[in-house]
């Protein structure tokens, strides 16, 4: 089950970022809805992700054709209630933010196994290109 903090202040969502890593989440457990893009010096080389519902002019453009409705769409993701969406939702558009921090209880043992990346002594002894008999020798 995610955590949703609501936060009123641009100022207040490092220290809740802090806040959450030091509760044991990792960076890329936690996200920071926001009505309008977020640039943060300080998250350049994290994996928090930052979510503006208004999207760029084209995002705007196809939401008003569709009727699509972009908070609904990044609350969507999460699974909770109609009434929390709303609640959430109406946080969104009061130009609040919410940082949203989920524990990723997905298992990576098939990529580790999968991977020849992770694979530990793929060759035995030693080989070098000369010993070949490709098109290059």
């Amino acid at each position: 089950m995610a955590d949703f903090t609501i936060i009123q202040s641009r100022e207040e969502i490092l220290p809740t970022i802090e806040k959450k890593l030091s509760e044991g989440y990792a960076e890329s457990e936690i996200s920071v809805i926001s009505k309008t893009k977020l640039h943060f010096e300080e998250l350049h080389d994290s994996e928090v992700n930052l979510t503006a519902t208004s999207g760029s002019f084209s995002d705007k453009m196809a939401k008003i054709l569709t009727g699509e409705d972009g908070e609904e769409v990044v609350l969507s993701y999460y699974d909770i209630s109609d009434y929390d969406k709303e609640r959430y939702k109406k946080e969104i558009l009061d130009n609040n933010y919410l940082i949203i921090a989920a524990k990723d209880r997905s298992s990576h043992e098939e990529v580790q196994e999968a991977n020849a990346a992770y694979a530990t002594d793929l060759f035995e002894g030693t080989h070098y290109s000369e010993e070949t008999e490709g098109p290059k020798s």
